[in-house]
């Protein structure tokens, strides 16, 4: 007669969970960074596209006054954004205009960006 042991293993030893815990930890670590990464970029993007809109608002606006004088520059702030636009004589009936926008981003430092257009009026 033989005797044979069968060995049957139930369960995991601690060594194992150990490991597959380090694993999922390092793998979150990972989503996590990739989560923060996205979310700054959302936010880089939402800020520019704003400020994108208010600069060409306000050139649209500008380009609709008739008879826009060379002197007419002004500055305001909307959604946390702050515009500043000049216009100047470039030629006869010809104004160039400039529309800057300036705002914060995540990291707190100033972003400024700047539009310029050339206007065609009537008066000089």
């Amino acid at each position: 007669m033989k005797i044979s042991k069968k060995m049957n293993q139930k369960g995991l030893t601690i060594l194992e969970v150990l490991v597959a815990m380090i694993i999922l930890s390092m793998s979150l670590l990972v989503l996590l960074n990739m989560a923060m990464v996205a979310l700054d970029g959302n936010d880089w993007s939402n800020k520019t596209t704003i400020a994108t809109q208010l600069m060409q608002e306000k050139m649209e606006q500008l380009r609709n006054i008739p008879g826009l004088s060379s002197s007419y520059s002004g500055t305001d702030t909307a959604s946390g954004v702050s515009r500043v636009w000049k216009v100047t004589n470039a030629d006869n009936h010809l104004r160039k205009v400039i529309v800057a926008v300036t705002y914060e981003n995540i990291k707190g430092d100033q972003v400024t960006n700047e539009l310029t257009s050339y206007i065609k009026t009537d008066s000089l």
